[in-house]
C-alpha cells in the first residue's frame, strides 16, 4: 500500500497507517504546545488518540472476522486521521449475512466500552472529572469508554457509507429487492447528510464535512448497486468489446503514445505472431515514460498477466472481480481462445444503452 506504513496482519488481514496520520498526532502536539500545555499532558493526549485507534482497528476487524465467517476475505485495514476503513472484497448480498457483518463493528465498540466501564467500576472513577476536558492517568479509562460508546452511536446512523446505513439496508432488503432497499437506505442518508450540512454551517463546521461524506458515500452506494442489479441476466459475451486498438508487443513506447495522442482509446491490446499476450493501459504509458524513454519496448511495461474471463460467466460477477482486482481491462475467452475485451467502461456504457431501451 503507497504512501502507507505497514503495521502487521492477523488472519491473513494486514493493517496499514497511511502517511496522513502523522499530520494527527503533529497538529495534536502544536496546538497544545501553542496553548501553554505541559509536556506531559500533551503526552496522555497522544497516548488516547493512539488507545482510540487500537480501538478503531479492532472495530474494522469485527466487520472482517465477520465477514471471514461467510468466505468473504478482506484486503487490507487502512488506518487515517479520520477513522479506519476494511476493504472487504465484497459486501454479501443475502440480507442477514451483510446485517452481521455491518454490526459486528459498532457491537466491538459496544463490548470495549462495557469491559472498560466494569474495569473503572471496581477502581472507582468520578464523572465530574470528565467535564475538565484534562487526560491523565485518572481519567483516560473513562475517556476512552466514553469514546467507545461515541464510536458506536456514531457508526449507526442510518446513512451510507456508516455500519448503520449498511444495517438499515440489510432489514428492508429482508423483504425487498437489494435495489430498491438501497434506493430507501441511500435517500434516508442524503436527508441526513443535507440535516447535518445545514445544521452544521450555523454551529459546528466539522457536521458540514460529515454531512458531504455521507451524501456522496450514499450517492455512490445507490449507483453502485444500481449498476450491479441492471447487470444481472447478463454474460460477459453480452458486453464483450471485438473491435480494439493492438500494438506489437517489441514495438517503442512512442508508438503507444503516438496512438494515445491520436485516439479516443485509453487501453490496448498487445499481440505477438498475432496472438494477444496482454493489455496496455494508458496509466502504464506514463509510468513507462517517467522511469525509461519512447525507446522502450512495449512489453517492458505491459500487463502480460491480464484478468481472463469466459463468456458465459454472469456478467454482475464478471465486474465485481474486475472492480475487487482494479482490473480495467481483462481478456475474453472462449474454450481458450482470446476473443474481445471486457473494459469497466464499456458495462456502464452497456448499462445506460439497456437502461434508455427499456424505458
Amino acid at each position: 500500500m503507497k504512501l502507507s506504513l505497514y503495521l502487521g496482519s492477523y488472519k491473513n488481514v494486514k493493517v496499514f497507517i497511511h502517511w496522513t496520520f502523522s499530520i494527527l498526532l503533529l497538529w495534536i502536539i502544536i496546538s497544545n504546545w501553542r496553548q501553554g500545555i505541559p509536556a506531559a499532558d500533551i503526552g496522555w493526549t497522544i497516548l488516547f488518540v493512539l488507545l482510540l485507534f487500537v480501538c478503531v482497528v479492532l472495530h474494522e476487524f469485527g466487520h472482517a472476522l465477520a465477514a471471514q465467517r461467510y468466505g468473504i476475505q478482506t484486503k487490507d485495514i487502512i488506518l487515517y486521521p479520520i477513522g479506519g476503513v476494511a476493504r472487504l472484497e465484497k459486501i454479501p448480498e443475502d440480507p442477514k449475512q451483510e446485517l452481521w457483518v455491518a454490526i459486528a463493528g459498532p457491537l466491538v465498540n459496544v463490548f470495549i466500552f462495557l469491559a472498560l466501564s466494569v474495569v473503572l467500576t471496581f477502581t472507582g472513577f468520578n464523572l465530574e472529572s470528565l467535564e475538565e476536558l484534562k487526560i491523565n492517568p485518572s481519567t483516560i479509562l473513562m475517556y476512552l469508554a466514553s469514546a467507545n460508546l461515541i464510536l458506536a452511536v456514531f457508526n449507526l446512523i442510518p446513512a451510507f457509507p456508516m455500519d448503520g446505513g449498511r444495517i438499515l439496508r440489510a432489514f428492508l432488503a429482508i423483504r425487498l429487492p437489494r435495489a430498491k432497499a438501497t434506493q430507501i437506505a441511500g435517500g434516508i442518508g442524503q436527508f441526513l447528510a443535507i440535516f447535518f450540512i445545514f445544521f452544521g454551517l450555523f454551529n459546528n463546521p466539522i457536521l458540514v464535512l460529515i454531512g458531504i461524506f455521507i451524501f456522496l458515500g450514499a450517492s455512490a452506494e445507490v449507483s453502485h448497486t444500481k449498476q450491479e442489479s441492471f447487470l444481472k441476466g447478463y454474460k460477459v459475451k453480452d458486453a464483450i468489446m471485438m473491435k480494439f486498438p493492438i500494438l506489437a508487443f517489441d514495438a517503442p513506447l512512442s508508438k503507444a503514445v503516438e496512438k494515445l495522442l491520436n485516439s479516443q482509446a485509453t487501453h490496448f491490446v498487445i499481440v505477438r505472431d498475432d496472438v494477444a499476450i496482454g493489455t496496455l493501459s494508458r496509466n502504464e504509458i506514463i509510468k513507462g515514460l517517467k522511469e525509461g524513454e519512447e525507446s522502450l519496448s512495449i512489453d517492458q511495461v505491459a500487463d502480460l498477466s491480464p484478468l481472463k474471463l469466459e463468456t458465459e460467466q454472469d456478467l454482475d460477477e464478471a465486474w465485481k472481480i474486475m472492480l475487487s482486482k482494479n482490473v480495467k481491462v481483462a481478456f475474453v475467452i472462449e474454450n481458450g481462445h482470446f476473443l474481445g475485451i471486457l473494459d469497466q467502461e464499456n458495462i456502464s456504457e452497456f448499462v445506460m444503452v439497456k437502461s434508455a431501451l427499456s424505458k
